[in-house]
């Protein structure tokens, strides 16, 4: 076994750091292994004056870092302190370095000693290095938050204060263009409104920061569909190009100077419900300027602006006399009409609707057909059940429970279906329907021409509201009739039960219903009686 020396000597050579030990005069008296591993070029140090060294690296480069580890390993060479350390570069042409140099003074038989390592502290300084720079980049982006809260605040008020303060839709869209065109980083805004007829959207208000000749721009959705105002349109959600300059075709779609004036460019759909206003669309001075943030405040934005809008039209509807008229053909074999009237051979009319207390749409139509009527049409998609209400010499009277949902968002969209009628030999189905406004009349085209093969519009007309419709008198029975009272004169009235002769009997309904006979003529006679009220009951002080 080797002697204590030996064996300090031998821990001394093994130890992973730089180690040399200096006597009271700074010179050095020993170095490890790891010590002259690290300067290979040189002698082991022995001898030399470690502290005149640093002074001399300190006088010919002005080395901070050396003045104060030789103002350190002097104070406790000289019993000042007991212990000195401190973090230095110790940077290559190859790599970057960092050191930790620690100085203890010891007694060795009565004689001064100090210890110097240096320890590689690289790993630990980068990673150090590399938190402030995050830490840096944080602040950095909380300052960059702070800006846009501050600026998204204001632009949020702002834009409500023009929008919820306007008294008609277009003082909205100038109002919303102006603020936004004057908030940075936008230059300009505009909002479209889609032409149901004519298929194209093109900007009804604008402002900007320069003067730019939008009048002239117009959109087709058929034809544009790269653009994202089309796309926002068409997908219902915001779209962005990022930067304008890597479009080919930017000059076409947007004024001269695209690239120029501005980088990027955002489109946001204006929808309240179904309904769809038009396209919010934003352009910015820089590139990358719409990231997921700034579209999720004009998203938020353009929701408060469509709630406006459609205040502003629930009123305009209230105190105007104006309804739309749409006439459509809809192409597609898979509509139940059309299929109806395909495997019959048969013409399929429209004769009305009605719903079950389960809110299923019944709808009644007359087809110009007999016999196995009822069996074609329950196999039909769309159709959950048929029922005969009536058979005559040269047609069927038929009751279908849908499936098929297109009757019931008609009726969502407002629409009071006039005409849903197809003939055997066409293949195509004519619907006519009357709206309560454009917007209406927009989404439920869009509604069709997104569901079916092929829909095109042959006419849409706004025209006076007759000063009683009938929707006026059905929201007025709407509120006397029970739901079994409005279906038995429903059900009468489209199956011819007024006419004479009678075109059904009364026990015919009342099975149609699921009812007795007494129990129908009772739900009948009650809503003849208000029915009867309601037409009756006329203001003496009206004119009419």
């Amino acid at each position: 076994m080797g002697t204590r020396d030996d064996l300090a000597e031998a821990t001394l050579e093994t130890l992973p750091l730089t180690v040399a030990v200096l006597d009271s005069t700074g010179r050095i008296l020993l170095t490890n292994q790891s010590w002259r591993e690290f300067n290979p070029d040189d002698d082991n140090h022995v001898g030399v004056n470690y502290v005149a060294t640093a002074e001399m690296g300190d006088e010919e480069g002005d080395d901070e870092h050396a003045r104060r580890a030789v103002e350190g390993l002097e104070a406790v060479l000289e019993g000042e302190r007991e212990t000195f350390s401190m973090e230095y570069p110790c940077h290559t042409p190859e790599e970057k370095q960092w050191f930790l140099m620690r100085a203890s003074r010891f007694t060795v038989d009565g004689d001064v000693r100090v210890s110097v390592v240096h320890l590689d502290i690289t790993d630990r300084k980068l990673a150090e290095l590399d938190a402030e720079a995050a830490l840096e980049r944080l602040r950095e982006q909380q300052r960059n938050l702070e800006h846009v809260l501050e600026r998204i605040d204001g632009l949020v008020r702002d834009v409500t204060d023009a929008a919820v303060g306007a008294e008609s839709r277009s003082e909205i869209e100038h109002g919303v263009c102006r603020e936004l065109a004057d908030t940075d980083p936008y230059v300009l805004a505009w909002i479209g409104r889609v032409d149901v007829t004519t298929r194209r959207v093109s900007p009804r208000e604008w402002a900007g920061h320069r003067e730019v000749p939008l009048e002239n721009d117009e959109l087709v959705l058929s034809s544009d569909e790269s653009h994202p105002a089309v796309q926002a349109l068409r997908e219902g959600e915001p779209r962005a190009i990022q930067d304008v300059a890597e479009f080919d075709h930017a000059d076409h779609w947007w004024p001269t100077g695209a690239g120029d004036l501005f980088r990027s460019v955002a489109a946001i759909p204006l929808e309240y419900g179904d309904v769809t206003y038009g396209v919010l669309v934003v352009f910015a001075e820089d590139a990358d300027a719409f990231d997921e943030r700034e579209l999720l405040v004009l998203e938020s934005l353009a929701g408060t602006v469509s709630t406006a809008m459609n205040a502003i039209e629930a009123r305009r509807m209230l105190t105007t006399e104006t309804i739309v008229e749409l006439e459509a053909t809809i192409e597609d074999p898979s509509l139940f009409v059309t299929a109806l009237a395909t495997e019959l051979g048969a013409s399929v009319t429209y004769r009305g609707l009605t719903y079950d207390k389960e809110g299923t749409a019944l709808a009644v139509f007359y087809v110009d057909c007999t016999g196995g009527v009822e069996a074609v049409a329950a196999d039909l998609d769309g159709i959950e059940d048929a029922t005969i209400l009536s058979e005559y010499e040269d047609g069927t009277l038929l009751e279908l429970a849908l499936s098929d949902g297109v009757v019931t968002a008609l009726a969502d969209h407002g629409g009071v279906i006039q005409r849903f009628d197809a003939a055997p030999d066409d293949r195509v189905a004519d619907l006519a329907l009357q709206l309560p406004n454009g917007q209406s009349a927009r989404s439920v085209y869009d509604l069709l021409e997104e569901r079916y093969e092929r829909t095109e519009l042959i006419s849409y007309r706004e025209s006076d509201r007759p000063t009683r419709t009938l929707r006026d008198v059905a929201a007025e029975l709407d509120s006397k009739l029970t739901d079994r009272q409005e279906m038995a004169l429903r059900k009468a009235f489209y199956a011819d039960y007024f006419e004479w002769p009678r075109g059904v009997s009364g026990e015919e309904l009342a099975e149609s219903m699921g009812v007795s006979r007494s129990t129908y003529h009772q739900h009948l006679r009650a809503a003849q009686r208000k029915l009867l009220e309601e037409l009756f009951a006329v203001d003496p002080t009206s004119e009419g």
